[in-house]
């Protein structure tokens, strides 16, 4: 085997072997496919999707301004299948009012006067690191009466 080959060899062993870290890219990726799916049936999108990084035992937490005249959905997707990450929304008054998770979720609100909302991302366990990377969408639809 040439040198060259042996490079080639061993880089490639490496890719396939030592951990990757958290990827905010990979976890957009994921969310994007529902995101254009939901697009194109008509859903409305609340601003452009957020992406971030979290690390185990810490969690992230992200304002939302949520119109009482809506009904919300958040679709959150981690760069991983395998990460073990719990979300959840609190309203102002820091009432919890959808739980979910996994790797990826969908979360509901309904927001009864227009305030200020936490989106919460704790991660328990990364896939390959002490951390992982998540992307999150908004969509809103008009209110059932």
């Amino acid at each position: 085997m040439t040198r060259s080959r042996h490079i080639a060899a061993l880089l490639l062993i490496l890719f396939f072997v030592l951990p990757a870290g958290a990827d905010e890219a990979r976890a957009l990726e994921r969310l994007m496919g529902i995101v254009e799916a939901l697009e194109q049936i008509g859903d409305e999108t609340v601003g452009d999707p957020v992406t971030g990084t979290v690390a185990v035992g810490d969690t992230a937490s992200l304002e939302l301004t949520l119109d009482s005249r809506f009904m919300y959905h958040v679709h959150i997707w981690s760069d991983s299948y395998f990460n073990l990450m719990e979300f959840w929304l609190t309203d102002s008054m820091g009432d919890v009012h959808s739980i979910a998770d996994g790797d990826n979720a969908i979360l509901a609100a309904y927001p009864d006067t227009t305030s200020i909302w936490k989106l919460n991302i704790l991660l328990h366990e990364g896939a390959y690191s002490d951390s992982a990377s998540f992307a999150t969408a908004i969509f809103r639809g008009s209110r059932y009466i």
